[in-house]
Order: C-alpha cells, then sequence, then structure tokens
C-alpha cells in the first residue's frame, strides 16, 4: 500500500509543475507583449517632427540637379586650331551638364572666357588626340576642369559644377 500512496503524490507534484508555466503563459506573456507593442507605437508615433520636410532637404542637398548649359550649338561648326597650327577640329556641338543653375548662368555670362580655354586646349591636342577613346576622353575631363576653373565652382563646390561634357566633333581636317 505504502507503494500506491508514492504514484499519486508523484501525480500531485507533476500538477503543481504544471499549474506554474500555465501562470506564466497567462499573465507574463500577454504583459510582455503589451508592452513590447506599447514601446513600438511610441517609437513611431512618439515624435512631432516631420520627416519628410527633412528628407526632402537632405536630398535637394545630397544630389544637385543637373542642367544643360549649351557651349556650341549643334550645326554651327565651330572650328579650332590643333597643335602645329596644320590641322584643325570642327566641333558641330558642345553641350555641358552643370548641376545648379548658378553655374549654367556663369557659363552664359563667361561664354568669352569658356571659348578662350577651349581654344587653349585644343592648341595642345594633335590630330590623333582627337580620334581614339582615351584622347576624347582626356579632352571631356580637361574641358571639365577648365569650364570649372573660369566659372569658380571648383573643390568643395565642384558639384555643383560641369559634371559631365558632351561633345561632337564633326571632322578633323589638314589646313594649306
Amino acid at each position: 500500500m505504502p507503494e500506491d500512496t508514492e504514484p499519486q503524490v508523484e501525480q500531485g507534484q507533476k500538477k503543481k509543475r504544471k499549474g506554474l508555466p500555465d501562470i506564466v503563459k497567462i499573465v507574463v506573456l500577454p504583459l510582455v507583449i503589451s508592452l513590447v507593442v506599447s514601446l513600438v507605437v511610441f517609437f513611431f508615433l512618439g515624435s512631432n517632427n516631420q520627416p519628410q520636410q527633412s528628407q526632402q532637404a537632405e536630398a535637394a542637398a545630397a544630389n544637385p540637379t543637373q542642367i544643360k548649359a549649351v557651349v556650341i550649338q549643334s550645326g554651327t561648326y565651330q572650328t579650332f586650331l590643333l597643335k602645329g597650327g596644320r590641322d584643325v577640329a570642327v566641333i558641330d556641338s558642345l553641350t555641358l551638364l552643370v548641376g545648379s543653375e548658378p553655374c549654367r548662368a556663369a557659363v552664359a555670362a563667361k561664354n568669352d572666357e569658356v571659348m578662350d580655354a577651349l581654344m587653349t586646349i585644343f592648341l595642345g591636342k594633335e590630330r590623333y588626340d582627337l580620334i581614339t577613346p582615351a584622347g576624347l576622353d582626356l579632352l571631356k575631363k580637361q574641358i571639365r576642369e577648365a569650364v570649372n576653373q573660369v566659372t569658380g565652382f571648383t573643390g568643395e563646390n565642384e558639384k555643383y559644377g560641369v559634371l559631365n561634357v558632351y561633345i561632337y566633333i564633326k571632322a578633323v581636317s589638314t589646313v594649306q
């Protein structure tokens, strides 16, 4: 008979142990869930700031606008002497992609200085410099740097200056 009482005592202890996790499930779990939900709601709705305006201002500062500035209009066929004075480059069009309206205005206002800088660049070039991809890339880089120098968009302001150069060379010819 003492053996019969032992299983009943063990079953009673198991019931007590089983009751403790039920209390945890009933009380603690909803308490933790409500705390987490409250923190999430406070995090998203707790501030009075208007994040859209600040994000738009940051985006405008990070991404300058892109405006085209035409230096040589398509179809005008501007000629530039090359190194040695025997060859000329015939430029059909030259367009600059600038990062701000003040830069576009400066390019228009200082057109004579820009054309002088272009002439100086072309006087340092030879025929083969204008017919290779590497030579054209170097020419575009030199034009971008020269125009930025003329317009004053250097250093930190360079992102508001000339961003890209689009040039169409119609021909390179020998002058007699």
